[in-house]
């Protein structure tokens, strides 16, 4: 057995699978703060049998190392199980992983940190957690390896444990507070996790080997997501819109996040959502609802004649430009609908060349992805709304 697969047995043990149902608030803090003193305390272990006083630094990488969307014949590769087994060495006794640390060239070192960045072990933000499932789960279908099995059933126990009550997800568990605790649709971790649970649910593969008692955990923690899901979308003179970037995690209500990410319609993450809620086989009638109100709110507020680009000093603008677009401001005003732009120091402006050229050059203002839901809803409506 390799050393890092034995460190990942020791660091990783299986924990109790428990669901939102029925859990209050407190008792959802409660166990996000039980999940990481005992976080704590397995690394602390692990650095005092490591004869460390301080932990060794984490590499760093712009996403995770490895391509998390590889052809199926490199699962097969002994390069796919190396890939894999670094990510068992870097997953957190919780059951996760971190942002921007590279997986996908050494083994962590005992008394290494888990992560680059203290405040995402483990985290959901920017793939992170996820990323990490499919690519196990995928090594494991083809090169059926029981310790990469364990670890995709217990990242995906510890995201039923992360869900609220209400049914989102905040961005961090356990959490680590701030807006880092807020309902997170912002850069899609709301909707990668609904996609893995949603597979999880059905033991679709590439999640075909999960157990029956996981999938039906999982079936009850889609449904409350997609209740979530309704819950947050924002409704403006009794018409429904699109999402916020983050929502409170008790009243539900779109809220601001760094300074310089207003309370406004996230356009970007809701047509990722809706993308993802147009696969599902069986939409309810509220989500029917919800989809078709979220596509035409786009279809009202693109823009055309603009595009996002570098300009000749190699810096982001939005530059005047014949036949271009469709394109939508990364956040809208709510009840205006108008593009939104925010700088570090918290203020909001209408006009992109308005704010600090740190945050124009630094921030994505503007996107096309609406532009897929309306690409594919037509053949969404003719299957669903007959």
């Amino acid at each position: 057995m390799h050393r890092l697969i034995a460190l990942s047995l020791l660091l990783c043990s299986p924990l109790p699978i428990l669901a939102a149902t029925g859990q209050s608030l407190p008792e959802y803090r409660a166990l996000s703060q039980s999940l990481a003193l005992a976080d704590q305390h397995a690394f602390a272990q692990e650095l005092t049998a490591a004869g460390r006083e301080q932990a060794l630094p984490a590499p760093a990488t712009k996403r995770f190392g490895f391509d998390p969307n590889a052809p199926d014949e490199f699962f097969h590769s002994a390069e796919a199980r190396r890939i894999a087994d670094i990510i068992l060495s870097y997953q957190t006794p919780s059951g996760g992983w971190s942002k921007r640390t590279d997986m996908g060239h050494a083994p962590r070192q005992p008394g290494q940190m888990l992560g680059v960045e203290e405040h995402y072990i483990p985290t959901f933000d920017n793939g992170a957690t996820t990323t990490q499932i499919w690519f196990l789960a995928r090594t494991y279908s083809a090169q059926p390896e029981p310790l990469y099995a364990q670890s995709v059933e217990q990242a995906i126990a510890l995201i039923i444990k992360a869900q609220y009550p209400a049914g989102g997800w905040p961005q961090n568990f356990p959490l680590t507070g701030g807006y880092h605790d807020y309902i997170t649709y912002n850069d899609e971790a709301m909707g990668k996790l609904l996609q893995v649970i949603e597979s999880a649910a059905n033991r679709r593969a590439p999640l075909q080997f999960i157990s029956p008692e996981l999938a039906s955990q999982a079936q009850h923690s889609l449904n409350q997501g997609i209740q979530a899901v309704l819950d947050t979308q924002v409704i403006v003179e009794g018409k429904r819109t699109i999402w916020g970037a983050q929502h409170d995690a008790e009243t539900l209500a779109p809220i601001n996040a760094r300074k310089f990410e207003p309370v406004a319609l996230a356009t970007a993450e809701s047509a990722d959502l809706v993308e993802f809620l147009m696969s599902l086989e069986t939409p309810s009638a509220s989500l029917k609802q919800a989809i078709v109100a979220a596509h035409d709110w786009f279809v009202a507020n693109r823009i055309y004649g603009y595009s996002w680009q570098k300009d000749q000093d190699g810096h982001n603008a939005l530059v005047s430009k014949d036949g271009a677009g469709p394109l939508w401001g990364r956040f809208c005003e709510i009840g205006s609908n108008r593009p939104v732009v925010g700088d570090r120091d918290g203020s909001v402006h209408y006009d992109v060349m308005a704010i600090s050229q740190e945050r124009r050059d630094g921030y994505a203002w503007y996107t096309n992805n609406p532009k897929d839901v309306l690409k594919h809803f037509p053949k969404w409506r003719e299957q669903h709304l007959p």
